[in-house]
């Protein structure tokens, strides 16, 4: 298994609108197109304006799969066009378990 973290970056103040329009739209996208959320979490304390996105991958091969049908989903590509604007900076990171992780 592998862990995808996309961490983004929001303009300040945008965040409730950010997150009101993911939960409605680009959700249930992703959920039927990449299967395994494994967590979905705001910034607290610290680097605030901040969203981070755990997801879940049998293999490398399969997030590529899936990231590419997600993709080429028109319905995504309309929805990302709703919020770009409200992305300063985004980051991915691929993420394998050590022997010991409880998610392996």
């Amino acid at each position: 298994m592998i862990i995808e973290q996309r961490i983004y970056e929001l303009k300040p103040g945008s965040l409730p609108e950010f997150l009101a329009g993911y939960e409605a739209e680009g959700l249930p996208l992703q959920q039927q197109a990449l299967g395994r959320l494994i967590g979905y979490f705001v910034a607290e304390v610290g680097e605030l304006n901040r969203i981070v996105q755990l997801w879940g991958f049998d293999s490398y091969e399969d997030r590529v799969s899936r990231r590419a049908a997600l993709s080429a989903n028109p319905q995504w590509r309309s929805f990302l066009g709703k919020t770009a604007a409200l992305v300063v900076r985004q980051r991915s990171e691929l993420l394998t378990p050590a022997s010991f992780s409880p998610i392996r």
